[in-house]
């Protein structure tokens, strides 16, 4: 406590020995007359303070007393981060002096604050060691695998039907002849040539059964499935026996009419379906002279 005349100057703090970091509160107290002018000029505060931080000012109160007396006070909370022991530095305070007298300026209390970190465990109690927990985690990979194999399974089955489908409707649907190739190629021949080629809704299924009697006698003479082959692979075939060029450009020319047909709606005129017929029925007779594809 420092005095000056009738004015006394109170510095009072709740601890000196923290922890890092925590708190000290920290009152300036001034007492003083009831009838005294008072305070000239509070305490100044620095801009900062070495080792300490300032976290609230309190605001500066008057109370009067019974006694005549009053007191000025203000409550400052700080800390500190660095551990050690600091001096908190005195703040000088300024009174009304006598009449006609100058101000006098009396300094609060400086002290020394202990900072520590917090103290070590003294029991020295060994801990059990947890075990691990396990956690579960959901893994949803095999439901993306095994909808991804379904995908698959599906478009496989999809695109297996499609193209068995068409080739279906490449096909003719002859059933097996106990006549010789040729006969029965003739003789189906003959029939094709009884419906009517100017009927547009007959035309595909003129020029589908035209192409599959041509298949079906081929591959029963070289003794081969060649109903489901394309027009490229049965030319391919015939150009691999000595059948003349002329009567190859005759079968390719049949065979892409109706592909034409089947495939690209073309619509040909009545005579030039016939004439595919007889190109047809030219090219068997021709191959029934070649070596290469008798029995």
């Amino acid at each position: 406590m420092q005095n000056g005349f009738a004015q006394s100057l109170q510095t009072i703090t709740n601890r000196k020995d923290i922890l890092i970091g925590q708190q000290i509160e920290l009152t300036i107290k001034a007492n003083l007359p009831l009838q005294s002018t008072g305070v000239v000029k509070w305490v100044t505060w620095p801009d900062s303070i070495s080792h300490f931080d300032v976290v609230q000012k309190g605001k500066i109160d008057t109370v009067s007393f019974n006694n005549n007396t009053k007191s000025i006070q203000q409550v400052i909370t700080f800390t500190s981060f660095d551990s050690g022991r600091w001096q908190f530095p005195s703040l000088p305070v300024q009174f009304a002096g006598k009449a006609g007298q100058a101000p006098v300026t009396i300094n609060t209390d400086s002290f020394f604050v202990n900072v520590s970190y917090s103290p070590p465990d003294s029991t020295n109690q060994l801990r059990d060691i947890k075990p691990i927990i396990k956690v579960s985690v959901n893994s949803y990979l095999w439901y993306y695998i095994i909808g991804g194999i379904i995908l698959l399974l599906l478009l496989a089955i999809f695109l297996y039907k499609y193209f068995k489908k068409d080739k279906k409707e490449t096909s003719s649907k002859i059933s097996v002849s106990k006549l010789s190739p040729v006969d029965e190629a003739m003789q189906e021949l003959d029939k094709l040539l009884k419906l009517d080629v100017q009927d547009a809704a007959t035309i595909k299924q003129f020029h589908t059964r035209l192409a599959a009697i041509f298949k079906n006698y081929l591959g029963r003479k070289q003794h081969k499935q060649l109903t489901g082959e394309t027009t490229g692979d049965i030319l391919v075939n015939i150009k691999s026996s000595n059948m003349q060029q002329e009567d190859i450009v005759k079968l390719a020319t049949a065979l892409r009419c109706t592909d034409a047909v089947k495939f690209a709606k073309y619509i040909p005129l009545p005579d030039e379906s016939k004439d595919c017929l007889q190109k047809i029925k030219q090219v068997i007779l021709q191959v029934e002279n070649l070596k290469a594809l008798k029995n």
